[in-house]
């Protein structure tokens, strides 16, 4: 996430794949991992029980960040591109928006597309940084799983030999 807010000021394409790269995969090796744990904790006859509960906080953590989110933007685009806008283009903001070809008319390099570009920017930034703020609550959750060990844990239960398995 430290990437993307430097991407912001640097504005390399590259850069930005590289970060989105890294972002999904590192989404998808904490998902697998979150998975894992969680049915090498619970009996096979709890495991829907318990992937649902999963999915379910999944989704009411997403809620929340989408929610976050949508106030940023909704709350400081309207007065970012005021600021970045030249004095006698700001009565465009409600035209530029709302209208993604209105926002594209203008040619790069004019000052009302510079405006655009660096008020979308600014409060991508800080959307990032919102969402960096939660690493800390992320870390600690990852702190309190417990240690199992998935080789020793048929020793432990014994094999389990109930469910179909296709």
């Amino acid at each position: 996430m430290f990437f993307i807010i430097r991407i912001r000021l640097v504005l390399y394409v590259g850069y930005l794949v590289m970060c989105r790269i890294f972002n999904g995969a590192s989404s998808g090796i904490w998902v697998l991992a979150a998975q894992l744990a969680i049915m090498a904790s619970v009996m096979h006859q709890e495991i829907a029980v318990a992937m649902t509960i999963f999915g379910l906080f999944g989704s009411i953590g997403a809620a929340i960040g989408l929610s976050i989110a949508g106030a940023l933007w909704n709350n400081f685009l309207p007065q970012k591109l005021r600021e970045f806008l030249p004095e006698e283009s700001k009565g465009l903001v409600p035209k530029i928006l709302c209208n993604i070809a209105v926002q594209k008319s203008y040619p790069m390099g004019s000052p009302i597309r510079e405006a655009i570009i660096a008020a979308f920017g600014d409060v991508q930034r800080n959307m990032v940084i919102a969402g960096s703020a939660f690493i800390p609550i992320c870390v600690a959750c990852l702190l309190v799983w417990k240690n199992i060990n998935v080789v020793k844990l048929e020793q432990t239960r014994g094999k389990q030999t109930k469910g179909n398995v296709w």
